[in-house]
């Protein structure tokens, strides 16, 4: 008989995470952890379907009612959440990527239902089958090849970043002189977000990428998660002291301390490592 879905009033739990979707309890080690809202509930509607491709689509649906919203937020909050848990894109033990169509939660999962909850068919704590690990190039419904090396034919996903960044930096300007509300501005952020994504999936990660995350965070206005972003590309070796005063995004934030603290903290840092060596 097919396993009916979990009530969301039971406990899950896999690795060292417990999950009480009643309560929205996430705790880790035994320890309470703060999770924002959206974050809690793309992780419970993961867990819900565990072992399953979720789609971008449906995750946007569920969590944001998909008004307004890009795949760039879903991308960054999957990301929080995977830092939540422990986990990695690179190395996913419980929230893997399956590339362009959306995610599916890979650990070994216990769901123990509420009191009175007469489901024969998962007794209470028994072990869910982990699921199979989802290759790179899986396709809804299509045939999968055995994951496979990049070859050079591919194309070197880092020298396509630099051949690319001129263009995208264009495209972020752009964006940022039309109306918030229009639809070319829309397009143009879904485009710059879908390709730092593949970037990031592809296993590029730089203080360059982190920073146009930053950028994009802004052009969404999204001002604590651009701040946060930016102070991540800093603390990683972005030192491009011109660029916050070239990109158009930042000029929102002209006279924002906490954006004025994270200049004067790029400039001490750039300073310091152009300094000669004391003797």
């Amino acid at each position: 008989m097919r396993r009916s879905e979990p009530d969301s009033d039971g406990i899950y739990r896999f690795g060292n995470i417990l999950v009480e979707p009643a309560a929205h309890r996430l705790e880790r080690d035994g320890q309470p952890v703060p999770v924002e809202p959206k974050a809690y509930t793309l992780l419970v509607t993961l867990l819900r379907h565990a072992g399953e491709l979720v789609s971008k689509d449906t995750l946007l649906n569920s969590v944001w009612g998909h008004h307004h919203v890009t795949t760039g937020v879903l991308n960054r909050v999957v990301s929080q959440l995977r830092h939540t848990l422990g986990d990695s894109s690179a190395q996913p033990r419980y929230i893997a990527t399956v590339h362009s169509l959306g995610y599916r939660f890979i650990g070994e999962l216990q769901y123990t239902p509420p009191p009175g909850n007469d489901d024969t068919d998962t007794p209470p704590g028994a072990s869910l089958p982990r699921p199979p690990t989802p290759i790179a190039n899986d396709e809804a419904g299509g045939a999968r090849t055995p994951h496979r090396r990049r070859r050079l034919t591919d194309g070197d996903q880092f020298l396509n970043f630099i051949d690319l960044q001129p263009c995208l930096d264009q495209l972020a300007n752009w964006t940022a002189l039309l109306p918030p509300n229009d639809p070319q501005r829309r397009a143009i952020l879904a485009v710059l977000s879908l390709e730092y994504a593949r970037l990031r999936e592809s296993g590029v990660a730089t203080p360059a990428l982190a920073y146009r995350d930053a950028v994009v965070a802004m052009l969404e206005g999204d001002r604590q998660t651009a701040l946060a972003a930016l102070s991540r590309a800093i603390d990683q070796g972005f030192r491009d002291d011109l660029a916050l005063r070239r990109d158009l995004a930042w000029r929102v934030l002209a006279d924002d301390a906490d954006f004025r603290r994270e200049q004067q903290r790029l400039e001490v840092l750039r300073l310091a490592e152009r300094a000669p060596p004391s003797r």
